[in-house]
């Protein structure tokens, strides 16, 4: 009985659940009030003749304004909104009320029942009953009013009905004394269920919340970079493809920033240290560009900028040097401090029709002409650009609708041991002479076919002349040929190279690779693979344009190659620029150092040949010696070059 008088009790911590059984009793009790309202002055008048005055009108009527009072009281406040606490107040007057209300209508029922025939003492019996039923429904979502309501009200019929004599009424009354309890148990079911509702819909509620939350946050993680809190690279193309949809003639000022040096922070104090530079130049950018442009983080350490648009071109170039200019500050890390430099391209549109890709390439592809010079800074796209990307486009697109495998051959470089002038190797040297523009340089044709992803077939169909030529050319002389950054990154094509070297019968030591550093930045683990797997075959690897890139020492221990390529940028300015002929000197005793062969590239004249040779440089190759040649000339230059060094040996013994 405890428990069951505890079920039907307040829940005063319970906010939501009183919140519910407010707004639930707000849209029933004037129901009740009406309800009580027809009944008793049904009731009143039947018994106007048969009763006194006072018993008949003067206290049904009373009752009745009453009621019409809280009737109203409900309409008008019950529909507002009030606090849990509120609620809980006028919830336990309403039990006080509800129980007032059930004695003053019963006590004045059983005064009435002993006035009037056996039809007006059926109609009391009718009141107490059904009316009383009634009512106790409409206040079942406050399960002690409805409880204390049955009692009442059961309890005066079965007081008033059990002794009068009459067997209808006698059995009226016992039948109501056995109903007391079922309806007891009705009342604390049906609230429990609407507490299992209200329970189940705040869950449901709650769930949608959360449903709204990791929407949100989807949705931001979707347009925004968690590392930096920028926009992403998709966020940066809706917003791109948003002002041009709303100002077409008028593209906005679109820019392209990476950090140069961005590698080698990661590689040598970790990816923690390289997130803080990015977090840091992101803060940078921000503070710099303002509120009216757009800085994202397209990936990597890769940035774009949407420039206000009310910025002049000069004001833009302004912008894009301080931004370039906010990177070369230090970068505080735990280790220390780190400096990276910035590279930009912008492209300042003119009026006319663009799209979010248009601009972007535009951007990009200054960007890239920036680093091309290997030298951080500023570059607008130019018109000479756009003559030199529409030729790009062309390239791509003739490298993907013709056959340009007959149009492709290879030149041959050769490759002198500087102390004895004789030929030792050759380099091969990609040409294309295309039926529809001419000859293409190796520049040129080489990344367009990364980019359209032909090189694979290009490297094979190359390979196999080279392959060829070494049939040809005499056996003591070995043949450098050229892998891109694709290539020494394609199990595919590394496997194919290798079954192309076995079906030839062409000993493998013959062989050399040539990779760029640009190969071991793009994916260092599997680069490694596939070197390993070509020097177990035989085959030797050598790196080149050493000095240009970010490799590190650990990166040539690891790989174990077998020769540094000296770049020519260093070597065509050794007689007139101290530091490259100190980068030389370093490049030949570090080559010294580790027992691998140096080749110089790009030698000029006798002097650099000399002075190299004075180093300990041990090949070299350039202009000075042969320009590239067709197999047969460079068969006969390397005949003459050992018949000249045969020559010398004579006269010096």
């Amino acid at each position: 009985m405890k428990n069951f008088l505890a079920s039907l009790q307040l829940q005063k911590d319970n906010p939501t659940l009183l919140l519910a059984q407010f707004r639930a009793l707000s849209s029933q009790i004037p129901i009740l009030y009406v309800l009580l309202i027809i009944n008793a002055l049904a009731v009143a008048i039947t018994h106007l003749k048969s009763a006194p005055l006072w018993l008949s009108l003067y206290i049904p009527v009373a009752l009745s304004v009453v009621c019409v009072f809280r009737l109203c009281w409900w309409e008008i406040r019950g529909k507002e909104d009030v606090t849990a606490e509120r609620a809980y107040r006028l919830m336990r007057l309403t039990i006080s009320g509800a129980g007032i209300l059930a004695v003053a209508f019963g006590s004045w029922a059983i005064a009435l029942y002993q006035y009037g025939d056996a039809s007006q003492q059926g109609q009391i019996a009718y009141f107490l009953v059904v009316t009383g039923i009634s009512c106790i429904f409409c206040l079942m979502h406050l399960p002690m009013a409805a409880a204390l309501t049955t009692v009442i009200t059961f309890s005066a019929m079965v007081a008033t009905f059990l002794f009068s004599g009459n067997p209808v009424f006698v059995a009226t009354a016992v039948s109501g004394l056995f109903l007391i309890l079922p309806f007891l148990r009705v009342i604390n079911s049906y609230f429990q269920n609407f507490v299992g509702l209200v329970q189940l819909t705040e869950e449901l509620k709650q769930k949608q919340a959360e449903a709204e939350e990791l929407n949100l946050v989807n949705s931001r993680n979707a347009l925004h970079d968690q590392l930096t809190g920028l926009a992403n690279r998709r966020s940066f193309f809706l917003s791109l493809e948003k002002r041009l949809q709303k100002d077409p003639s008028s593209p906005p000022v679109l820019g392209i920033l990476d950090l140069d040096g961005f590698k080698p922070v990661n590689d040598v104090f970790g990816h923690a240290a390289g997130d803080l530079v990015l977090k840091e130049t992101a803060r940078r950018f921000v503070a710099l560009v303002g509120e009216e442009g757009i800085v994202s983080r397209l990936g990597g350490d890769e940035f774009g900028i949407i420039f206000p648009c009310s910025m002049t071109r000069q004001a833009i170039a302004d912008l894009g040097q301080a931004l370039c200019a906010a990177v070369r500050d230090p970068f505080e890390i735990p280790d220390g401090s780190v400096r990276v430099f910035g590279s930009c391209g912008i492209v300042y549109p003119d009026i006319g029709t663009y799209t979010a890709e248009d601009l972007y390439e535009k951007a990009d592809f200054a960007l890239y002409q920036v680093k091309s010079k290997r030298s951080s800074g500023v570059e607008f796209f130019s018109a000479e650009h756009e003559k030199i990307l529409t030729q790009r486009h062309l390239i791509e697109l003739e490298l993907q609708a013709n056959d340009f495998a007959k149009e492709l051959k290879l030149d041959y470089q050769p490759i002198v041991e500087l102390r004895s002038g004789r030929v030792v190797a050759y380099e091969a040297l990609a040409r294309w002479d295309s039926a529809r523009f001419g000859r293409i340089s190796p520049e040129a044709f080489i990344p367009a076919a990364e980019r359209t992803a032909v090189i694979g077939r290009m490297t094979r169909i190359l390979f196999a002349q080279a392959l060829e030529a070494l049939a040809i050319i005499p056996r003591d002389l070995r043949l450098s040929f050229n892998l891109s950054a694709r290539d020494i990154c394609d199990h595919e094509t590394s496997m194919a190279l290798l079954a192309m070297i076995t079906r030839s019968g062409i000993d493998p030591k013959r062989i050399e690779f040539e990779i760029t550093e640009t190969a071991l930045l793009s994916d260092f683990d599997t680069a490694d693979q596939v070197i390993s797997m070509l020097r177990a075959a035989g085959i030797s690897i050598a790196l080149d344009d050493f000095g240009t890139g970010y490799s590190s020492l650990s990166h040539i221990h690891r790989l174990g190659f077998d020769k540094l390529k000296i770049d020519k940028s260093f070597v065509m300015n050794f007689d007139r620029d101290a530091r490259c002929m100190n980068i030389t000197r370093s490049v030949a005793n570090l080559c010294q150092n580790l027992g691998i062969a140096s080749v110089a590239e790009g030698v000029e004249s006798e002097e650099i040949a000399e002075g190299l040779k004075a180093m300990g440089v041990r090949l070299a190759q350039g202009y000075h010696f042969s320009r590239p040649l067709p197999l047969e000339l460079a068969i006969d230059y390397a005949a003459r070059c050992e018949a000249a060094a045969s020559a010398r040996n004579s006269l010096s013994a």
